[in-house]
């Protein structure tokens, strides 16, 4: 393992010790209210780093030649999976949504390795184009942008916009970093601002969210009410913070405290210092990925290492920009940080491959 591949590794398991902490600080008081046991979910989420930490190392054990020579297989099986969704006997809804496969023992949610099949799958297919993108070919993203589209329409049927969104950002930046002309980018852009309209001007959760957004005390008891707690959080919590545990915004005021609003409890027990603390390790994780990226000699690596490295690092910034209000609510979980199973096990799963793919650069260089 290179220095870069060392640092990050150590970097992800300082998130995810920061995130196991505050997970039980954020959800004891509501699990001992709910499940009768204040250490439901810590429990949970240590079961999940473990399942994690051994998906991250089959991941890292793994040559990363087999992704590459199975990218379509892979991308086969996360469509597949979307559709599972759908399927009455497979599929599982809460709260309006329909994004798990019920396995019995826990609920799995396969946009998660959707997120990870898109990097596998167009770090293959656009470094075995590359010569056709630079002269400025349009027919050769067709084949990608179908595959993807219909991972991305999937998603909006669960629905879950966020990831179909961060699928969305994650192919656009892979395009740009492939080569393909500016003026197709903007071309693509206007065609889709019918569909986000669509999306969001023409369905009202989502449009409340735009409204709570703009001026969350229009209707502080309502769509509003969530931000506001979370400006509580941050405004309490100042530059030191209340205390570990002495949070007050997590006793049934901010909704979903341990999930996506984790940042805002962060920021009220450990202050403005605690979360500088988590930016700064998403930024070290950034530079170590990107690092990593710089050293392969194989366009398939690089552009691997770099869409994986952007899939993290982008649900974690807008997780933060939710949580300190700076866009619309999506629900997206802080990597390494937030509660969630699936998550969590993907995002380890996902840093696993840039290790297998930085100990392949390794031994390349020696």
């Amino acid at each position: 393992m290179s220095f870069p591949g060392k640092i990050l590794f150590i970097t992800v398991y300082m998130l995810v010790s920061i995130g196991v902490v505050m997970t039980y600080s954020a959800s004891a008081i509501y699990a001992q209210h709910v499940y009768g046991n204040s250490s439901y979910f810590l429990i949970r989420q240590i079961v999940y780093v473990i399942l994690g930490t051994g998906a991250l190392f089959f991941m890292a054990v793994i040559p990363i030649s087999f992704w590459k020579k199975n990218a379509r297989l892979v991308m086969l099986t996360a469509i597949l999976m979307m559709i599972a969704v759908f399927m009455p006997s497979i599929g599982h809804s809460a709260g309006g949504a329909r994004r798990w496969i019920n396995l019995v023992v826990f609920n799995f949610q396969p946009v998660e390795f959707a997120k990870l099949t898109v990097c596998i799958y167009l770090s293959d297919y656009l470094s075995r184009k590359l010569q056709f993108i630079r002269k400025g070919s349009l027919t050769i993203f067709f084949p990608p942008v179908i595959l993807v589209g219909m991972l991305c329409v999937l998603s909006l049927m669960q629905p879950d916009l966020g990831s179909c969104f961060i699928i969305a950002l994650t192919t656009s930046i892979l395009f740009f970093l492939s080569g393909i002309r500016l003026a197709y980018v903007g071309t693509a852009i206007l065609g889709l601002l019918p569909v986000l309209y669509l999306l969001v001007v023409r369905v009202p959760y989502r449009m409340s969210r735009v409204v709570a957004y703009l001026n969350p005390w229009d209707d502080p008891q309502g769509s509003g009410f969530q931000i506001i707690q979370s400006f509580l959080a941050f405004g309490m919590g100042g530059l030191k913070g209340v205390g570990l545990g002495q949070s007050t915004q997590k006793l049934f005021y901010l909704p979903s405290s341990y999930n996506d609003f984790i940042l805002s409890i962060i920021g009220e027990e450990l202050g403005l210092a605690g979360v500088l603390v988590v930016i700064i390790l998403y930024t070290i994780l950034f530079f170590c990925g990107i690092a990593i990226a710089e050293r392969s000699r194989q366009d398939y690596e690089k552009l691997l290492c770099i869409s994986l490295t952007l899939l993290i690092v982008l649900q974690g910034v807008i997780n933060m920009m939710v949580a300190t209000g700076l866009i619309p609510t999506k629900g997206l979980p802080l990597p390494f940080v937030s509660y969630g199973g699936t998550s969590l096990v993907f995002n380890l799963a996902s840093v696993g491959l840039i290790l297998s793919a930085d100990r392949h650069i390794r031994g390349q260089a020696s």
